[in-house]
């Protein structure tokens, strides 16, 4: 499992706690974050030889050597400014991803403001809140997995979550 954006791997553990033992420990866990704290303190949580942390900028993913993955989960990661989404999105399928791994992606809907819940991105040159760029993303990856035949869900509120698995 490779997790970009893993933070203090809150997604890790959720699995840790759903499987047991034998099997956890037989699979690999790989998290990315560029915050050097985020990774120390996960670090400090997950001390399994099967679990390891890099402190990287995901645009850096080639200089680890990390092979391909059969699940890959970013949460609020890939919307960065400074990843270009698209070639970056491609390029996590087309080399991370095992050929009948599942993907699942979080794409934030919402932000506080004076401690209201707004939906939606703030967007330049608009004084409201704007959701095209959140659907530009969301509906590239969508049809870019259904072209390499994967079944693709959307869900949720705050977060819009995509889920992918590989049609066999």
């Amino acid at each position: 499992i490779l997790n970009l954006g893993i933070n203090r791997g809150d997604e890790f553990e959720v699995i840790k706690n759903r499987l047991d033992t034998n099997k956890y420990q037989n699979m690999e866990f790989v998290g990315i974050d560029h915050s050097k704290t985020a990774i120390e303190y996960a670090g400090r949580l997950f001390t399994e030889d099967n679990v390891q942390f890099y402190t990287e900028d995901i645009n850096h993913l080639d200089t680890l050597n990390l092979g391909k993955f059969d699940l890959l989960i970013s949460i609020g990661t890939l919307q960065s400014p400074s990843i270009n989404f698209k070639p970056f999105f491609m390029s996590l399928v087309q080399n991370y991803l095992e050929k009948n791994g599942a993907i699942i992606l979080g794409f934030p809907n919402s932000r506080w403001v004076g401690g209201e819940m707004i939906y939606g991105a703030k967007a330049p040159n608009y004084a409201m809140s704007e959701m095209s760029l959140l659907y530009n993303d969301v509906i590239f990856c969508k049809k870019y997995l259904q072209q390499h035949k994967y079944r693709v869900t959307l869900t949720g509120k705050q977060y819009v979550f995509l889920t992918a698995t590989k049609i066999l």
